[in-house]
């Protein structure tokens, strides 16, 4: 039976040492996470373990106590000296695989997550996605729950049975947002052309930032377009109540939105709010890549912070500083791979630091890392254009990338190829 506590008695029930899994997302407790970390004693010698999203999530929860420590798969702006420190254990995996460690590998304690107001038979829905959540309740020993007077509920998904709530604390707080910055001309560009590569019918997936809204927001001349993606983003409620995006061409899950979260403004979460065109499913089947291969047409739509010239993206990390993770790119660049008709595409500016720096480089150099493998890519675009990779043999890959590449590093790229070349491949 549910124990209906306060925050702070509620976190008192967490005990020492204890493996402690937290929602991340917009979903994140944040209220108990609050009463944590008002509490002196709680989080004694715990281990931390939560699917912290950068932009939305910003609690080091390796910091809640001197001996406690952290275990997440993003680098945050919060989490950087932590990760330097030892405090912070970052686990390199794509979605999918994350998911199989937090279901399979990982003994799980204490689970902390939120959920809307209870339905009329007594359960409780997810709110505003199911994401990694399922993999961990089933197992964990003790699940408490903030139960959110004020959290959006819509989309179809299993709820949570109150038999699995131990704790209850009741709460009424907005969800977390996740904020964008403004579409500059540059960004307007990359768009335009990743627009371009986009047809009616094609069932699309996006990451997280200000380029997939723009490329949303260019959608509105394609009809027919499905959604089969980690999450649900500002932009696609104009494309789904204008009729674009509808899902009728799915090949699977026909006529259904289908996402892991919503993840974006309020004015999105209340969108959500009664519809059920919206479908949230945990991560196994969001970013299954044999089950999106099902899929025909499949577009997969990233970013990252640069390409090499043999077509190796690096999206995590900047000068060896982990600045986010892995995540799912991967995942949906696989399954286009195997759909019908599919395609991955990565966007990008073409330069950063105010034009001082390529995103287009010679080769990704240590301590950078690969996030995505050369097999992986289809397309990369810039607002130069676009370079499709898919069929191109290693020695023409450097042409077409340096001729999306900032003019002013197009020369250096390839006196760099040349000399990589050199008795290697053709120059």
């Amino acid at each position: 039976m549910t124990e209906w506590l306060n925050g702070s008695d509620a976190v008192r029930r967490i005990p020492a040492g204890s493996t402690v899994y937290i929602q991340g997302g917009p979903g994140e407790p944040t209220d108990l996470v609050a009463a944590m970390a008002e509490d002196a004693n709680c989080g004694d010698g715990c281990t931390f373990v939560s699917v912290s999203i950068p932009g939305v999530n910003r609690t080091d929860y390796s910091q809640l106590h001197a001996t406690a420590r952290g275990v997440g798969f993003f680098g945050t702006p919060q989490t950087a000296d932590s990760l330097v420190s030892g405090r912070m254990s970052l686990i390199p995996k794509q979605y999918h695989a994350m998911y199989r460690y937090l279901e399979q590998d990982l003994e799980v304690d204490v689970a902390i997550i939120q959920v809307g107001p209870a339905r009329a038979d007594g359960s409780y829905p997810h709110g505003l996605g199911v994401d990694s959540q399922p993999a961990v309740l089933d197992k964990a020993k003790l699940v408490i729950a903030e139960v959110n007077r004020a959290m959006p509920v819509g989309g179809s998904a299993a709820p949570v049975p109150a038999s699995r709530i131990d704790i209850a604390v009741e709460v009424d707080h907005p969800a977390l947002e996740l904020r964008v910055g403004d579409v500059t001309e540059d960004v307007q560009n990359v768009a335009d052309h990743v627009t371009s590569l986009i047809h009616d019918g094609d069932c699309i997936q996006i990451g997280i930032g200000t380029l997939p809204i723009a490329v949303l927001r260019g959608l509105v001349t394609k009809n027919d377009l499905g959604v089969h993606s980690g999450m649900l983003a500002d932009g696609m409620p104009e494309l789904i109540d204008g009729g674009n995006m509808n899902g009728r061409r799915k090949t699977i899950d026909t006529g259904i939105m289908l996402a892991g979260v919503s993840m974006g403004s309020q004015a999105l979460y209340d969108w959500t709010v009664g519809r059920q065109d919206i479908v949230y499913k945990p991560i196994s089947y969001t970013h299954d890549s044999a089950l999106i291969g099902q899929i025909d047409n499949f577009v997969s739509i990233n970013s990252g912070l640069e390409v090499d010239l043999f077509g190796q993206l690096n999206a995590e990390t900047l000068k060896g500083r982990q600045i986010s993770g892995t995540g799912g790119s991967v995942d949906f660049m696989r399954g286009a791979a195997r759909s019908r008709g599919g395609r991955s595409i990565v966007a990008m500016t073409a330069t950063a630091a105010g034009g001082k720096v390529s995103r287009i480089v010679p080769t990704i150099d240590p301590p950078s890392l690969v996030t995505a493998l050369r097999t992986d890519i289809d397309h990369v675009v810039t607002e130069h254009g676009v370079a499709n990779l898919r069929n191109l043999p290693v020695h023409h890959r450097p042409a077409a990338l340096i001729e999306i590449a900032g003019p002013d590093f197009r020369d250096s790229l390839r006196d760099a190829w040349r000399d990589m070349a050199k008795g290697r491949w053709p120059a």
